[in-house]
């Protein structure tokens, strides 16, 4: 399926990003967990449901180096069908997932494994936004006023900074580590908790770089609050409050609404921001600032959520921002 194209039938923009966030390339690395085929060492079909299951349930429970594949894949073929979403693929009703191969990667999105894996184990809205597209579900008001947006002069500039944005983030390395982290993932030997303790207690710092590619985390961390700088006023010079919303909840996991254990994450960030920043030249109160705005739900796409909260229920519950928008209310 590594020929197929969901943009076929869109702006030449969109067909490009298509091309760059790889989408057929993703799509065909995905194709064997869902064929329902013996696989090649003769085992029985591959259980998308353990592919995708959750690593925080068990923290004994390791990603084998294939399902890490499986689970790359999938998130960078959501994180592209976003960008695409963004851009406004499905805004007049376009028929994407109309033939037969589209149809799969749609069948894909609705899986129980998948929707299980962006509902409630890594909260990431955009899928509800374009299923709901895709069913003719989309709230009239919403969607007239994303059709607005996206004929503006402007917009097309806008979203191409995003675009960078969006490219810089998922193609650094260093920060793909450092996430990683945040993730509750171990890393370079470490989790979290010790690369906490180790920046309280930089005497530990000397022997705790002694092992191999650790400064990448320091050097990742540092990524991570230079992009999220520059998100920040990215989003609040935006005059799209359409493309404001949609950007935001592109990113909103990082940024402390991806559950409890991503909010707890990102406060820590923004409260020791001026402690963590003594590591790398950025300014700590600016950087604290930049990160409680875009952690609050409030900020930034609080009218985007608002004209979608029914179809977003799932995800409100699931990432805290439901809970975080009543307290705030």
């Amino acid at each position: 399926m590594i020929g197929i194209s969901l943009t076929s039938n869109a702006t030449v923009l969109l067909r490009d990003v298509e091309r760059a966030h790889a989408v057929g390339e993703n799509i065909a690395t995905l194709e064997p967990v869902f064929s329902k085929e013996k696989q090649p060492d003769g085992r029985g079909p591959i259980d998308p449901a353990r592919v995708f299951r959750s690593h925080r349930e068990d923290r004994h429970d390791k990603i084998r180096k294939q399902e890490g594949r499986w689970r790359e894949a999938l998130d960078l073929l959501l994180g592209g069908l976003s960008a695409l979403h963004i851009g406004g693929l499905q805004a007049n009703d376009a028929e994407v997932w109309r033939d037969p191969e589209s149809r799969s990667v749609w069948n894909w999105l609705c899986h129980p494994a998948v929707v299980a894996y962006y509902e409630r184990h890594y909260p990431f809205a955009p899928p509800l936004l374009i299923r709901a597209a895709g069913e003719g579900r989309l709230p009239e008001a919403y969607r007239a006023q994303w059709q607005t947006e996206l004929a503006q002069d402007g917009f097309a500039a806008a979203y191409r900074q995003f675009l960078h944005l969006n490219a810089r983030f998922i193609a650094d390395d260093v920060i793909g580590h450092f996430i990683a982290l945040l993730d509750d993932f171990r890393v370079f030997g470490t989790r979290l908790d010790d690369f906490r303790q180790v920046l309280e207690q930089p005497r530990q710092l000397e022997e705790w770089l002694a092992q191999e590619a650790r400064w990448k985390l320091l050097d990742g961390m540092a990524s991570f609050y230079e992009f999220t700088l520059d998100l920040d006023g990215y989003l609040a010079s935006l005059e799209f409050p359409v493309l404001r919303g949609h950007v935001w909840l592109h990113f909103a996991y990082w940024l402390g609404n991806g559950g409890s254990r991503m909010e707890e994450v990102a406060l820590w960030l923004q409260n020791d921001a001026a402690h963590i920043a003594a590591y790398k030249p950025i300014a700590g109160a600016e950087l604290s600032g930049a990160l409680a705005r875009l952690r609050d739900p409030k900020q930034y796409p609080e009218a985007l959520i608002v004209q979608t909260a029914d179809l977003l229920r799932p995800w409100l519950e699931s990432s805290g921002v439901g809970r975080q928008s009543s307290a705030s209310g």
